[in-house]
């Protein structure tokens, strides 16, 4: 008897007695879905990376973007949204992410506190325009998870994929002018959903990154994703700056 045959038959009896084609089955599913993505991603970066967007001004107001995560990520990024001049960023989309109720509720509580600021203070009458202001208006996107916590790492292929085509259709929907995030995972979804519009040309989107204020001496997961692929790179330490000054990251203190 061919002793090659009697071993393969024998690797075979033993990888289907402990169920290892099912296993090898999901681990190969698995590496050519990431595989895929990684190879979306880098195509997509170099296509946008391969003109750079002239400084545009929007006279009439642009339309932002807000990406929230949970927790310190929404008070960052709150933070900074409530020194923004809203004269500027007429329509504004606040984009949460199932389970996360309270930043919702606390985007909407900025709005209100911005509008009865602005209503008390007494402003000097704006002089005539030629051009016509966006009509102010907000709203708020709830977009499902990429990951859950405790969620296995194979389940989160499809829950990302499902996230990944939500948070693509929010964006086609909105047409933002710029996106500004800094640090939720899921927000790496709605950045590439962004530059998939602007490589097609469909919509010039600019992206902007502020690092979160508690990343001191190193970059998070999400902002070694994104320092490539983003506009605007912002960091809130000294150090950060100094480290990744070659990779054109900008400091202005802290900010949030």
């Amino acid at each position: 008897m061919d002793i090659t045959t009697i071993t393969i038959k024998d690797a075979l009896d033993f990888l289907s007695e402990w169920r290892y084609p099912l296993i090898l089955l999901l681990l190969a599913s698995m590496t050519a879905v990431l595989t895929v993505l990684a190879i979306l991603a880098v195509l997509v970066t170099a296509l946008v990376k391969s003109y750079a967007l002239p400084p545009k001004k929007h006279p009439h107001g642009a339309s932002a973007m807000f990406v929230l995560g949970s927790g310190g990520h929404t008070t960052e990024l709150l933070g900074i949204v409530g020194q923004l001049d809203f004269a500027h960023y007429p329509i504004r989309t606040y984009v949460s992410f199932s389970g996360d109720k309270l930043s919702t509720v606390r985007a909407l509580q900025l709005e209100k506190e911005k509008s009865s600021t602005s209503s008390s203070s007494a402003a000097p009458p704006s002089p005539p325009s030629s051009g016509r202001r966006r009509q102010s208006k907000v709203q708020t996107l709830e977009l499902p998870r990429a990951r859950n916590v405790g969620q296995s790492y194979f389940t989160s292929i499809f829950t990302s994929a499902v996230c990944g085509l939500e948070c693509l259709f929010a964006v086609v929907k909105v047409q933002p002018d710029i996106v500004v995030c800094n640090g939720p995972g899921s927000c790496v979804l709605i950045c590439f959903a962004a530059l998939l519009l602007r490589a097609s040309r469909i919509k010039l989107t600019r992206l902007v990154y502020v690092e979160s204020f508690a990343r001191v001496n190193s970059l998070s997961l999400t902002g070694r994703i994104l320092i490539s692929m983003v506009d605007r790179f912002i960091v809130q330490w000294p150090s950060l700056a100094e480290r990744y000054k070659d990779k054109g990251v900008e400091y202005f203190g802290i900010l949030a």
